[in-house]
């Protein structure tokens, strides 16, 4: 079962970062010994189409369809998809940055750095689509209930922990290739002193590619090691552009897991909300039925007074009457 997509098995082929090139990787895979699938389902090109406004996530539904059976199996499938992208940094990424460092021509520097650069666009995808996916989860009614919270956390430090050690690996691998730099930049100008050596290098590096001169008596040695370098310098500036990307995307995940769902927050607004119409509502009902009570016990009250007045006035009136006939 693919992890981040179930409605096709293209993989990452949707996505391609150079247009109508060819994947440089693609063609080591028609190998016999690689012929599998490349990539994890269809998950990688919807994130390339909703990053165009082309598409919706495999995840839509969550926010009509909550629950903690829902949420819990949505928190599976990006944990196996979290292992899959570990899986392909620690194994195509590593491979093609060793054949980039270890590449002799510039025909090889040129294919290894597009074949970089290509899983490197794939991983950034896949991130940026598994912070979206968790932004649906939390976003889903229940992802705060205590059944499913602790997996929804381990999710989001999964994560996290994924894009930090993507970072640990372009990092020391920008420092590899920076390395390379130096060297390749000493083989073509040999007569250059450390402070312009220094200079130079740092020059390519800003993508200044006038700063690497070849010198006509060393032609061939000289032109690999330009071309070597200037692959390398690109490679470099990506990983750099991507670096800042990466802080950002990292950024956003640990504050999405401090985020409340909405329609959570709504129902307990309206609970609270309910709550305090029914005491406020009790409360006059009580006053209520207290002021009825009390209503008719002085009605009675008034009516035995009335009673009595009554009784004393024909008690007067029958004591006089009788006074009278007595005294005639």
């Amino acid at each position: 079962m693919s992890s981040l997509g179930d409605n096709t098995q293209s993989g990452y082929g949707q996505y391609n970062p150079y247009g109508a090139q060819e994947n440089p990787y693609a063609q080591q895979q028609q190998q016999p010994q690689q012929q599998q699938p490349y990539g994890y389902g269809g998950g990688y090109g919807q994130a390339g189409a909703m990053e165009q406004g082309n598409g919706g996530y495999e995840m839509s539904n969550m926010q009509q369809s909550g629950g903690p059976t829902v949420i819990l199996n949505k928190c599976k499938e990006m944990n196996d998809a979290i292992n899959e992208l570990r899986t392909k940094r620690e194994g195509q990424l590593a491979s093609a940055q060793t054949a980039l460092l270890e590449s002799a021509t510039g025909k090889e520097d040129q294919q290894a750095r597009q074949t970089v650069d290509y899983i490197e666009d794939e991983i950034n995808t896949a991130l940026r689509y598994l912070r979206d996916q968790f932004k649906r989860i939390k976003e889903t009614p229940g992802s705060g209930d205590p059944r499913v919270s602790g997996q929804v956390e381990n999710v989001n430090r999964n994560l996290r922990r994924e894009i930090e050690q993507y970072q640990r690996t372009q990092s020391d691998f920008r420092k590899r290739l920076e390395e390379q730099v130096r060297r390749r930049y000493a083989i073509a100008n040999p007569e250059a002193s450390p402070e312009e050596l220094e200079q130079g290098v740092q020059n390519v590096l800003a993508g200044q590619e006038q700063a690497f001169m070849v010198p006509g008596t060393r032609s061939r040695q000289a032109n690999d090691a330009r071309q070597a370098t200037m692959q390398r310098s690109a490679a470099i500036r990506k990983i750099e552009q991507d670096m800042v990307q990466l802080g950002q995307l990292y950024q956003e995940v640990a504050e999405l897991i401090h985020q409340q769902e909405p329609a959570v927050q709504q129902i307990n607004q309206g609970a609270e909300e309910t709550h305090r119409n029914v005491q406020q509502a009790n409360s006059k009902l009580d006053n209520a039925i207290t002021s009825a009570r009390n209503a008719r016990r002085w009605k009675w009250y008034a009516l035995i007074i009335v009673i009595i007045i009554i009784a004393i006035v024909v008690g007067v009136a029958v004591g006089v009457t009788e006074a009278n006939r007595g005294g005639k």
